[in-house]
């Protein structure tokens, strides 16, 4: 006989947590045991009260999700397997929860069958991660390594090919028959898109991709 998976869930809304314990309610080997609304209540429950799984919302009060995940896993015993069960999808909150130790990410949006495998995934000591926010940062990871010529527009890329002839603002605007104003604030937004902070850096960054010959 397999053996019940004991749960808790952390959320700061209550209708939230209801609506999960409801949800579960039929499942034969899942027992919520306990709730919390916040990340310091609940490792005041975990005190006395010993889930095998925690379903760990992030954007909580007073201790956020990621915080909370960090401490149960540095203060509780390791056995205690922590789902994050969120409405974020985006990139930076999945690495953060996932590095805090989190063994599984599931949306608030998943269907009932999604929750539970990610439960007796991670319960079997697997990990169990939303398809969305795989996709999210796998995209995210394509995005660092994607060709940065991408990120402007063609006049920035045309004043950056002058600024590597060394033409000055006022010759740029002349050759293209616009202001010096306009030259400046297309050669600040190619600077911040690319997270250049001087002139010198985007000359640099010119010459590594070959505008010259573009």
């Amino acid at each position: 006989m397999k053996q019940t998976i004991k749960i808790m869930i952390a959320d700061d809304h209550q209708m939230f947590i209801d609506g999960v314990k409801a949800l579960l309610s039929d499942v034969s080997d899942i027992e919520v045991i306990g709730e919390a609304t916040n990340g310091l209540l609940l490792l005041e429950k975990l005190k006395t009260l010993t889930p095998d799984i925690i379903l760990m919302d992030i954007g909580m009060p007073q201790l956020n999700g990621i915080e909370t995940t960090n401490q149960v896993v540095t203060q509780f015993s390791s056995a205690i397997k922590i789902i994050a069960l969120t409405m974020y999808d985006d990139n930076h909150r999945v690495v953060k929860m996932l590095k805090a130790g989190a063994k599984g990410y599931v949306l608030k949006n998943a269907t009932k069958q999604e929750l539970i495998t990610a439960i007796n995934t991670v319960a079997d000591g697997g990990v169990h991660y939303s398809a969305q926010a795989i996709i999210n940062t796998v995209q995210s990871v394509t995005n660092k390594y994607e060709n940065p010529l991408g990120k402007l527009t063609d006049r920035e890329i045309e004043i950056i090919k002058f600024i590597l002839k060394s033409l000055t603002n006022k010759e740029i605007a002349q050759t293209l028959n616009i202001s010096e104003l306009t030259v400046n604030t297309h050669r600040k937004n190619a600077m911040r898109k690319l997270e250049i902070k001087n002139t010198a850096g985007l000359v640099k960054f010119a010459i590594d991709n070959d505008l010259a010959n573009l």
